[in-house]
């Protein structure tokens, strides 16, 4: 359909638009084209820059966050071993002894709070907890508390691990803190306390945005834990885990846009120890320059559109000048002054189709003399075919006087074959209509049988039942009739009676004629086409009118019937006026029968 409607403009449209207006949808497409694959190239170089830079920028932090934490790691382990050290035991007896112990444990636990800015306090969770200050930058606690924490699962399943994020009263109010939680054992290596380090999680903040502002990262743990975010990092789960899979220590993908974020570059980075440092950059902030060069390139194109439609417009109307030239002289025709007013200096396709055109008009002037002449001809064969119609009433006459001169002598089955023949022949000439009533053609069948009666008297017997509403429409004429005679003659033969019955339906899309005779029924070679044909013209005529008029699936087909006999089905479309006649030749001179 796009197509012929392509077609469509190109046979409709003025040749000046046409070409001007291509040449624009041409430049602007390939502009457009090109546009975009600068676009996208541009955008795609930009990306993997940005992650080259950022997987380097990711790849120094984490080193940074790795000396940090491991110091942590290792300051806690120290703490634990120094306990064991000042032989600090909650379980001990002595409570004096236990008064000591728990002074030098608190002095050597507030030095490591002092000693660095990242750990606010440090918490030592026992069975049996001393009593401490609360606002202290050590506290002991009741061991049976941390079960009511998120993270206890986690420290029952190894003697260490990290806290996420999380909030802690302190006398300035509620604060976000990173806790790094131990197990602490005895002498003996019994488990008795836990000893956790609250750690500022502005500092691990600080840690994770380096020296750049406005960025969005994440801090992940081995297992995959969130230890610390900055910025608005929109990532769910599923993409978190797919991002730990990976077995690369540093890398980059595109995620498409999800509920409360747009498209992103996600870039990330692994340490040693299989911490990750994610970061996420909006892919529109990422392809600002592609599209700001877009803009240029669509610009400066336009500007170049816009210059170069004059220079088009130009030449289009250069080049169909001589084409609105010849319009014009052929609008002057038949005036052969016009012919005389082409440009004679055109030597290119120009040149041509003016030289052509002028031997065109001669060949013109020499067919309407030969037209002429011929139309001359046509006005003399016409007063002949007039003279001609003459015999048909000769022979109407002559029928009628027999007629006549029958009634007369008493001969009154004579007479009466001679008046059905004059019907039969008034009905088969039809002045010269190809397609007659089906009511006419009915009569003329029931006028064949009536004459054939009179030979056959009561041997003879024949039924016509037809639709009323397949009696208005029109049928060839002598359609029905040479296969009545077919049956009398051939089916017949040698039998002292016969039955025909005529039928005609009209179905969904077509109407259905049958005739059928309970005679000998068809030879076993019926359909096999003889060396020299003799007898059957008149079938073959119907068949190959019918063929002419329609082709399939409208046709004749010959069967013979279950018991006896002959069946005849004839096919043909619902025609209600000559209007509806398909194109054909002329039958009637092309066949005979």
């Amino acid at each position: 359909m796009r197509e012929l409607t392509v077609l469509n403009l190109f046979k409709k449209v003025r040749i000046d638009r046409l070409f001007f207006s291509s040449f624009a949808v041409f430049i602007t497409a390939l502009l457009l084209i090109f546009t975009w694959i600068s676009y996208s190239f541009t955008s795609r170089e930009l990306a993997e820059n940005t992650s080259f830079y950022q997987q380097d920028l990711l790849g120094e932090l984490n080193k940074q966050l790795d000396i940090q934490l491991r110091s942590i790691e290792q300051m806690s382990l120290a703490a634990s071993r120094n306990i064991d050290t000042i032989g600090f035991d909650p379980l001990e007896k002595d409570s004096f002894e236990r008064l000591r112990r728990k002074k030098d444990l608190l002095n050597m636990l507030a030095n490591i709070t002092y000693s660095t800015t990242m750990v606010q306090s440090i918490y030592l969770y026992t069975d049996t907890p001393e009593l401490t200050d609360s606002q202290a930058p050590v506290r002991f606690l009741d061991l049976r508390g941390i079960k009511e924490e998120s993270w206890y699962p986690e420290i029952q399943k190894n003697d260490f691990t990290w806290i996420a994020d999380h909030m802690i009263q302190t006398n300035t109010g509620p604060q976000h803190f990173i806790g790094f939680a131990r197990k602490v054992y005895n002498n003996s290596g019994k488990y008795y306390g836990l000893l956790v380090l609250n750690i500022k999680a502005s500092a691990i903040e600080q840690l994770v945005r380096g020296e750049t502002e406005g960025r969005s990262r994440i801090l992940l743990d081995a297992g995959g834990k969130t230890i610390s975010s900055i910025g608005n990092p929109v990532l769910s789960e599923s993409e978190l885990a797919s991002i730990r899979a990976e077995r690369n220590k540093s890398g980059s993908v595109r995620l498409p846009a999800a509920e409360g974020r747009e498209d992103v570059l996600l870039v990330w980075n692994k340490t040693r120890s299989d911490w990750m440092l994610v970061e996420t950059t909006p892919w529109s902030s990422i392809v600002t320059g592609s599209v700001r060069l877009a803009y240029v390139l669509i610009t400066v194109g336009l500007s170049a559109i816009f210059i170069a439609s004059f220079f088009t417009l130009f030449l289009s109307r250069q080049f169909t000048k001589p084409i609105r030239h010849l319009l014009a002289v052929m609008g002057g025709v038949p005036a052969s002054t016009s012919i005389s007013n082409l440009p004679t200096d055109y030597t290119n396709e120009f040149g041509n189709m003016f030289n052509g055109y002028r031997r065109q008009m001669e060949r013109i002037e020499e067919l309407l003399e030969s037209l002429k002449e011929q139309h001359k001809r046509q006005r003399e064969a016409e007063i002949h075919a007039l003279q001609a119609m003459i015999n048909p009433h000769f022979l109407y006459n002559t029928l009628d006087q027999l007629n006549w001169l029958a009634i007369e002598s008493g001969q009154e089955k004579i007479s009466e074959i001679l008046s059905l023949m004059g019907k039969m022949f008034r009905i088969g000439l039809s002045n010269g209509e190809t397609m007659i009533p089906v009511t006419d053609e009915l009569l003329h069948a029931d006028c064949y049988l009536q004459i054939q009666k009179v030979r056959w008297g009561e041997r003879l017997s024949y039924t016509i039942h037809v639709d009323e509403e397949v009696k208005s429409l029109l049928i060839p004429r002598m359609t029905l009739q040479p296969f009545i005679e077919n049956a009398i003659i051939h089916g017949f033969h040698g039998r002292r009676s016969g039955h025909i019955a005529i039928y005609g339906l009209l179905r969904d899309q077509h109407v259905e004629f049958r005739i059928e005779d309970n005679g000998a029924g068809l030879r076993d070679d019926w359909n096999t086409r003889k060396k020299r044909k003799t007898g059957g013209y008149g079938i073959r005529n119907v068949k190959d009118r019918i063929d002419a008029f329609w082709g399939a699936p409208y046709g004749v087909k010959l069967e013979n019937r279950e018991q006896e006999g002959t069946r005849v089905t004839i096919i043909l479309p619902v025609t209600v006026n000559r209007q509806e006649e398909v194109e054909r030749y002329d039958v009637e001179g092309s066949h005979c029968g």
